[in-house]
């Protein structure tokens, strides 16, 4: 038996970011009242760095960006003589939908700071994809050719779904869903240093490099 996955698609992206909660960001400028209160003119020092560093990485993940997928594919399957082959009158089809959302963002719990002068340098691993949810409730067979010689077995649409997860998270890493949590994030934590220390610190970051497949081992 033979399964093919023919090229044509269709796909929707949308990006969004979600964001640190307000919430976040009252906790560590109340945390640092507490620490800091009194006297009042004592300049901000490393220390509060650290509070506020401590605090965003308590969060232990921060999810920075979503984008959603659409995709509408055909799928044939014949008997085949030996795979040399198709068997007339064994060709069986249908068309699919599958549809979900994948989430992509930053682990805080491997994050390191470090401060040169008014500098703070905030090293992170790489963004990477942290899930991917199907929308069961909008996926689906959209029309069926089912064929008695040779129906159309469950297995045949679990590995498309399959196929189509695989497919969804390489199309989203091509078109720059990481890249976009790496900005998302960067962007997210600078905010929160600001509003907890001001901007009289510069928040810099250095994203560590992939593990080599052997290193990763």
């Amino acid at each position: 038996m033979v399964f093919k996955l023919p090229k044509s698609k269709i796909r929707t992206i949308k990006v969004g970011a979600i964001a640190a909660s307000v919430g976040l960001v009252f906790g560590i400028v109340g945390t640092l009242f507490v620490a800091n209160y009194n006297p009042p003119d004592e300049e901000k020092t490393f220390a509060d760095a650290s509070i506020v560093f401590d605090r965003i990485v308590s969060r232990s993940e921060l999810v920075s960006v979503s984008q959603d997928y659409n995709i509408v594919d055909k799928v044939r399957d014949a008997n085949t003589f030996f795979d040399w082959f198709d068997i007339p009158f064994t060709e069986n089809s249908f068309w699919y939908r599958y549809t979900g959302t994948i989430k992509a963002g930053v682990n805080l719990e491997t994050a390191g700071i470090e401060q040169q002068g008014a500098k703070i340098i905030i090293e992170l691993d790489p963004a990477y994809i942290i899930s991917n949810d199907p929308d069961m409730d909008e996926s689906g067979a959209l029309e069926e050719n089912n064929n008695i010689l040779n129906p159309i077995h469950v297995e045949d649409v679990d590995e498309f779904q399959r196929l189509c997860e695989e497919e969804s998270e390489s199309e989203a890493i091509e078109n720059g869903l990481l890249e976009e949590a790496h900005l998302e994030a960067e962007s997210r934590l600078t905010n929160l240093f600001y509003a907890a220390l001001g901007d009289e610190y510069d928040v810099e970051f250095v994203w560590r490099e992939e593990p080599t497949e052997n290193e990763a081992r």
